[in-house]
């Protein structure tokens, strides 16, 4: 308990607090004033390649607010939310105004957002049926963002070589690489200490592969055992796992602003918690989204111009697979039944995240 703080209040903020974010780095925080909830975006916390213009993190603070919503009809409460307030303040993303409201009725998913997590397991290949296609695609309806959802298994394949496409750049570039490795917790005690990162565990290596994943940590190596193509040979095993998925799918935006990703954050999340109530596992495949992100907004320069075509060529196989020409992929993922992940990431207590005005 956070003293000063109402429990139903607390329970609302504990479920903001278990959205997905990248790198786990967990970049909210929540300013509690009576019923009001100003949700404000931490920009130290995510100073990645993979987040141009913190896009990344409003798309985290999205599933936030979301998770924050579907909680607020468990203990009577309706979320009333108004985006991006302040004109002075970017990353003020949203002020939640929760008003008593006996007749909020709570949706079959929120008893899911505490079981919600990251699988990179491979998963069965069994194409989702028409009435889990129905549910997904209705998850996300009235939204402001498009679900696309690829089963066809050629275009499966293709699409997780799209997804592992950012391994193989990752692994042949010193700055992604160093930013990678940073990032990879390699105990569990390291994990709970630091909170934000790559638990070892989570990324289900088998042996052989985390003992090499320990070693090409150092650049050094990682940089010899390029030049005999080492880091192809990463991503074609990762896209082997990618394409063991019962479908690949997309969350298709119309821009690039902050609102398009808190959008697609809060459409995620609903996503998220209607496959997990599914029985499906689901995991993110966004390097090459951003990476291409980047160099659209003029920051491509920590990219070879080899990478840099490789970059244009996955995302425009994406789109074309995806069928959405001219518009942006905001959040690509894989999905399917399986079995459970082997871990789970530490999270900040809730008590971090919340200030009480």
């Amino acid at each position: 308990m956070i003293e000063g703080l109402h429990a139903d209040i607390e329970s609302i903020l504990a479920a903001g607090n278990q959205a997905p974010s990248g790198e786990n780095c967990q970049p909210w925080h929540f300013v509690v004033k009576g019923e009001t909830i100003d949700v404000h975006l931490l920009p130290e916390r995510d100073q990645s390649y993979y987040g141009w213009g913190q896009r990344a993190s409003y798309m985290a603070n999205g599933a936030a607010l979301e998770n924050m919503r579907i909680a607020a009809p468990l203990v009577g409460y309706r979320a009333d939310m108004a985006y991006l307030p302040s004109q002075s303040d970017p990353y003020h993303v949203a002020t939640i105004s929760l008003v008593r409201d006996p007749s909020a009725t709570p949706l079959d998913i929120a008893q899911h957002i505490f079981h919600r997590v990251t699988n990179r397991k491979p998963y069965f290949t069994t194409t989702p049926g028409n009435s889990e296609k129905q549910q997904l695609s209705e998850s996300v309806s009235g939204m402001g963002v498009r679900l696309a959802l690829v089963a066809e298994r050629s275009d499966v394949v293709r699409l997780a070589q799209v997804g592992a496409a950012n391994e193989e750049i990752m692994l042949s570039n010193r700055a992604l690489h160093q930013f990678f490795f940073s990032h990879v917790n390699w105990t569990k005690k390291e994990d709970d200490e630091k909170k934000i990162g790559f638990y070892i565990k989570t990324l289900e290596l088998p042996g052989p592969g985390a003992a090499a994943f320990y070693v090409i940590q150092n650049w050094q190596i990682m940089d010899l055992l390029r030049r005999l193509n080492f880091h192809a040979f990463v991503a074609a095993q990762n896209a082997s796992i990618y394409a063991a998925s019962s479908a690949i799918g997309a969350i298709i935006q119309d821009g690039d602003s902050p609102a398009d990703y808190i959008k697609t954050g809060q459409a995620l999340q609903r996503l998220w918690l209607t496959a997990t109530k599914l029985g499906y596992s689901m995991q993110p495949l966004t390097g090459v989204l951003f990476f291409k992100l980047r160099l659209d907004n003029g920051e491509g320069d920590g990219f070879s111009e080899e990478q840099k075509q490789r970059i244009e060529v996955e995302y425009a196989a994406a789109q074309k697979l995806f069928e959405c020409p001219g518009k942006r992929i905001g959040f690509m993922f894989r999905m399917g039944p399986g079995a459970s992940p082997s871990a789970r990431a530490s999270r900040f207590d809730l008590k971090d995240a919340v200030s009480l005005a």
